[in-house]
């Protein structure tokens, strides 16, 4: 190998490194930085949770009591939620604004639905 070779070499490969270091950290940034929202169900019955933002819709699966829902959502909206019980009573939560890296915790309990919201 000639000078110039071996001097190309300790370039790029601090430089791809240094690339790859980079790309992760984005990545890891955009991934955290998305609204998440979780749904915890203390009541005693199985619930039916739907959520409702901007124009898009998500129904969860049935959640169990004790149990806990999570999903990442993109952009920023104003988030409604809409709870059915087992009787076909339906509950639905205040608007709640998201944005970037916002977590959405939506608290059902018997007849009542809190939502709140934390950076």
């Amino acid at each position: 190998m000639t000078r110039s070779s071996t001097m190309l070499y300790r370039i790029a490969i601090p430089l791809v490194i240094l690339l790859l270091i980079c790309t992760t950290l984005v990545g890891g940034l955009a991934y955290w930085a998305t609204p998440t929202i979780v749904i915890q169900n203390h009541s005693g019955d199985t619930v039916r949770v739907t959520a409702q933002w901007g124009t898009s819709r998500k129904e969860l699966p049935a959640v169990s009591p004790g149990a806990k829902r999570t999903f990442k959502v993109t952009g920023e909206s104003a988030i409604e939620f809409v709870v059915t019980y087992p009787d076909g009573t339906q509950l639905r939560s205040l608007p709640m604004y998201f944005t970037t890296a916002t977590t959405v915790t939506v608290v059902v309990t018997d007849r009542v639905v809190e939502v709140t919201a934390d950076l």
